[in-house]
């Protein structure tokens, strides 16, 4: 049997621009846009410093920008520092099935790349779409079963995905891509201990994965060699991470013919993708129903096992969130601040908004129990039921997040978002001629045009 590596690595080869159809190069310019807007929209925040040192201590100057900086570096540094700007603030889209968010690793790997090398924007697009459907094919054969073994699927799959992505970059053949991936095997990692203290080390991994993508494409390039059966061989990344080796291969065989690119969900708020079909749920209420704070005397929320350990538990410790980072992923705060503001945005995650006594008090009025009918991970299902002050009982569902590929979004809230974001960071005549740009990448020579907008000063 052809090892998995070894399939990705050839399709990846043979693929040409005029092979991937036109919505789905579309829709890959569309993520390009809306991950630098949330890179620029979390340029400001609490971990970026740190990381702009690590850059320009030992990254620059180089031969690729830093978005919403005035820095530049080497293609590595840039796309670690880029991931997690666009990582963030939880902003980025997310693809259910894999549990990975693929743009904010594979955008930063490929547009540092794509500068430093001068590659056309059809050939960055063609890049681009490989990594994702090589990315979220790793994550899809088995899913959520990473996230259950501590694993952060985006960082581990991620790897694989960039390597496939920058190879393409760097015109590695099949065989020098079969062995990017084989070397990326060892670079894959990302935990999530995190969610234990609220602290940083998830907005890096993405920026982690991009690095570890690029620099295994480089040493393949160079001649260095990796295992062909990384994936699922015997002591492969599978087994290493989830002491067992799911069937990948039957995920493979429809590469080029169904896209997965088209699948990921785009955010519409900034925190973990398991809460939005409950905020949706809240939003849905209050519109059709008049929901107000006031009127709650509590909220239960019928969640998924598997997402439990994510944002519900420990539960003390979501209804007190710790950081405003740790906010992103309580089930209680994210409803809470559904019920209690006007929409859910940025500001909900403020160092101020987690300490408002009005939202923790909602907070302490959410409870969870266990929903087995649900379909997760296939979806990010939401089920509310709301007991009002007056004995009455309000009740929402929602299958699935709106912007996903059940409930999507014109390009025209996608663009919206961009605009919101992207503005926080750059003046207005430089977001339009941004936007421009990145919708009519097909028909860019020189990527190094993107870029450069996106740099301050």
């Amino acid at each position: 049997m052809t090892p998995a590596a070894r399939t990705l690595a050839e399709w990846a080869d043979g693929l040409r621009a005029e092979d991937v159809p036109a919505a789905v190069r579309d829709n890959a310019a569309l993520r390009v846009l809306d991950t630098i807007g949330c890179a620029l929209a979390g340029a400001r925040e609490e971990h970026v410093p740190a990381v702009l040192a690590l850059a320009a201590r030992w990254g620059g100057p180089g031969l690729s920008t830093i978005w919403g900086a005035a820095l530049t570096a080497t293609p590595p540094q840039a796309a670690l520092a880029n991931g997690a700007l666009a990582h963030g603030l939880d902003f980025d889209d997310t693809h259910a099935d894999s549990v990975c968010h693929a743009s904010a690793v594979l955008v930063p790997a490929v547009l540092a790349l794509a500068e430093s090398e001068h590659l056309s924007g059809r050939a960055a697009l063609t890049a681009l779409v490989a990594g994702y459907e090589g990315m979220i094919r790793v994550g899809m054969a088995a899913p959520g079963r990473f996230h259950e073994r501590g694993w952060h699927a985006t960082a581990t799959c991620g790897a694989f995905g960039a390597a496939l992505a920058a190879g393409k970059c760097l015109g590695l053949d099949a065989d020098r891509l079969t062995a990017s991936l084989g070397i990326s095997a060892s670079m894959a990692s990302g935990v999530m201990e995190f969610l234990e203290d609220g602290s940083w080390v998830k907005r890096m991994h993405p920026g982690w994965a991009a690095q570890s993508g690029i620099q295994a494409a480089a040493l393949a390039q160079g001649g260095f060699t990796g295992p062909a059966t990384a994936l699922e061989g015997r002591l492969g990344f599978y087994r290493a991470t989830l002491g067992e080796t799911p069937d990948i291969a039957r995920h493979l065989k429809n590469l080029g013919d169904e896209w997965e690119t088209l699948r990921s969900s785009f955010k519409l708020y900034p925190c973990c993708h398991l809460n939005h079909a409950y905020l949706d749920a809240v939003a849905g209420l209050k519109r059709h129903r008049a929901l107000r704070a006031d009127q709650v005397a509590e909220i239960e929320c019928l969640v998924p096992a598997g997402e439990v350990p994510i944002v519900c538990e420990p539960e003390e410790a979501k209804r007190r969130p710790r950081t405003s980072y740790d906010a992103k992923f309580s089930l209680a705060f994210c409803v809470a601040a559904a019920l209690g503001d006007d929409r859910v945005g940025i500001g909900s995650f403020t160092e101020e908004s987690i300490r408002d006594p009005r939202l923790l008090a909602l907070a302490d009025r959410v409870r969870f129990s266990i929903d087995a009918a649900s379909r997760y991970p296939e979806t990010f299902p939401g089920w509310v039921k709301v007991r009002l002050m007056d004995g009455g009982v309000l009740e929402a569902r929602e299958e699935s997040q709106r912007g996903g590929p059940d409930r999507p979004i014109g390009a025209d809230e996608v663009i919206a978002k961009f605009r919101d974001n992207a503005t926080r960071a750059l003046p207005p005549d430089r977001v339009a001629m941004l936007e421009r740009t990145v919708l009519d990448l097909e028909g860019i020579d020189d990527m190094g045009a993107i870029p450069a907008l996106c740099r301050i000063g």
